[in-house]
């Protein structure tokens, strides 16, 4: 029976060159009012002549936990643990805090070239870790299990560990680029094998996250 457990929902908000106000960012007074705002337990600014970062995390907003914040010269990386829902709240938060602090307004109507999600679950499903690979590979890994046994050791075992694709983006325009995304559906790690607990990332938003997470326990079952 599926049943998620925990979710944590990013997104990256690609903008053009000159919408974060930045300099504003490097204001004691607003990092400090940033830190108040999200209830930051640390927070780093970096800046030299070419090179921007804001580094933040372990805090919360609206009700919403936010695991990670990162600000560079032209994204926010925003992590949230939440569904998709939260992380828009938590982003508007932000945007609006960002529009506040620049004289010129830019953020209440930023020139966004494009967002990209990723959603991570814990999630129990009714399928066996050997369903996601070949029977026959499977077979071959136990019938050499003697010869992977050490000296020192009574018995082995041999479990699925970790299994990922890389999903490869071309964008619609050439201004920017999309660098690729995981997408994994693996044991989650320390759990045991028995209880079918799985780690799930892919590179959506967590609507489609659940929805490719619901119709994998279809096609395996």
């Amino acid at each position: 029976m599926l049943d998620f457990v925990d979710m944590a929902s990013m997104a990256r908000y690609l903008f053009a060159p000159n919408t974060l106000p930045l300099t504003n960012l490097l204001m004691n007074s607003n990092k400090k009012a940033l830190e108040a705002l999200f209830s930051f337990q640390g927070m780093q600014v970096a800046a030299d002549v070419n090179q921007f970062q804001l580094i933040a995390g372990m805090g919360e907003v609206n009700g919403v936990a936010i695991q990670q914040l990162v600000i560079d010269p032209v994204s926010v990386n925003l992590t949230v643990l939440g569904d998709h829902d939260d992380l828009s709240n938590s982003y508007e938060a932000l945007r609006k805090f960002l529009a506040e602090i620049d004289p010129k307004r830019r953020m209440e109507h930023p020139k966004l070239y494009t967002t990209t999600y990723q959603t991570q679950s814990s999630v129990k499903l009714s399928v066996p870790y050997e369903r996601l690979i070949a029977p026959e590979f499977m077979n071959f890994l136990k019938s050499k299990i003697a010869v992977l046994r050490p000296d020192d050791s009574s018995a082995a075992e041999i479990y699925l560990s970790n299994l990922a694709f890389q999903v490869r983006y071309i964008p619609k325009s050439d201004i920017y680029s999309l660098v690729p995304k995981l997408l994994t559906i693996e044991p989650r790690a320390g759990s045991d094998p028995k209880e079918n607990m799985y780690y799930v990332l892919t590179p959506t938003a967590s609507d489609a996250h659940r929805t490719l997470v619901e119709e994998f326990e279809k096609a395996m079952s």
